[in-house]
């Protein structure tokens, strides 16, 4: 239990449906989810909660046991990882602090079926929490209470599960609601409300804005679950794609090398400074330049170690057979990784490498 104090905040924007933003040939893999659909035989739909990459998020209610639930619709890579989670070692206490599905089904829409997770519902990620706290910091007993249970969390995904997140940040951990009085109360506005949605002329197909915000804390029950594993990996051999949110990144990813369970590491304590202090280690100026977010490292911690310098020279040999999968941020295609990250970052003297 963690006893956190509440500030009013600004109620939030409704968000725009991601789904506006796609041509039609990537909107068809969303399934066309409209409040008041039964899925399953047994999950009425009340509102859209919010989106992700490639999902859509909805408050349901269990018709079978009259419960609500949240369910994840689309996420084909997560269901994978969340079993491997949820069946490596269930009598762990640690799992409790990761978020894993109750159930798993299909929905079926005009282009096929679609995966769907049914989650317990939460009340918000962390990225919000922190917007109800003066300078968005965390208070030193909630900051340990909050870091306690994503390390154990992550102990158990490394140790139980070997998987590698690949992207722990606050918009990744999710709190517990404090009491269930307090969403069968949102579930019923909802349902009393009509849903706020857009048409999209191209189409007419409708989408509709998302509605997450439960309001001002009611109580201290509040549990952080690391969450979203849709860009997990298996922790066996090391891996070179491409991962981690920009500023979030480590430096063997930025380098274009090799990475394996490190990388979260690097990601939590990134983590552990933006929770503590008002602005984050290294700031975003303009677009993300991988030379620039280098600098910002070497100005904190000190020059490059001799060793990293040699790794990245090496790195810049690995050659693949085909492209990368996509393009960079400059919108081109690299059969090397450290070029897609915009390497070479240092000459043969151990500088770094002019841009």
């Amino acid at each position: 239990m963690a006893n956190v104090m509440d500030k009013p905040i600004e109620e939030e924007r409704l968000d725009k449906p991601i789904e506006e933003e796609l041509c039609g040939h990537r909107l068809k893999w969303y399934h066309p989810t409209r409040p008041g659909d039964v899925l399953d035989g047994r999950f009425k739909t009340i509102c859209k909660l919010g989106f992700g990459g490639g999902s859509t998020i909805w408050l349901a209610e269990n018709l079978k046991y009259i419960k609500i639930a949240t369910l994840d619709i689309n996420t084909t890579r997560e269901t994978m990882i969340s079993r491997v989670i949820a069946e490596a070692d269930p009598s762990d206490e640690a799992l409790s602090f990761i978020r894993t599905p109750i159930y798993e089904l299909e929905v079926v829409g005009p282009e096929g079926t679609h995966p769907c997770l049914v989650y317990t519902p939460m009340r918000e990620t962390l990225f919000k929490l922190r917007r109800r706290f003066r300078r968005q910091r965390l208070a030193p007993p909630l900051f340990k209470f909050v870091m306690h249970c994503v390390l154990s969390g992550l102990d158990y995904l490394h140790s139980k599960c070997r998987v590698i997140h690949t992207d722990i940040k606050d918009e990744n951990i999710m709190v517990t609601i404090e009491r269930e009085a307090l969403l069968n109360s949102f579930a019923r506005y909802q349902k009393s409300n009509p849903q706020p949605g857009h048409v999209r002329k191209e189409d007419g197909r409708t989408t509709y804005y998302s509605q997450g915000n439960f309001g001002p804390l009611r109580g201290s029950r509040l549990v952080p679950k690391l969450s979203d594993f849709d860009l997990a990996f298996n922790g066996g051999p090391a891996h070179m794609s491409p991962i981690q949110s920009n500023f979030f990144r480590a430096p063997e990813v930025m380098l274009g090398g090799s990475w394996s369970y490190s990388v979260d590491i690097w990601n939590l304590g990134l983590l552990m400074w933006d929770l503590l202090e008002d602005r984050t280690l290294c700031p975003e100026r303009g677009q993300y330049d991988t030379h620039v977010h280098l600098a910002q490292l070497v100005t904190l911690l000190g020059e490059p170690p001799d060793e990293l310098i040699k790794r990245e020279r090496k790195y810049r040999k690995y050659i693949f057979r085909e492209p990368i999968s996509f393009t960079n941020s400059l919108g081109k295609s690299c059969n090397i990784m450290n070029e897609f990250w915009g390497g070479p970052f240092f000459d043969d003297n151990g500088n770094k490498s002019p841009k």
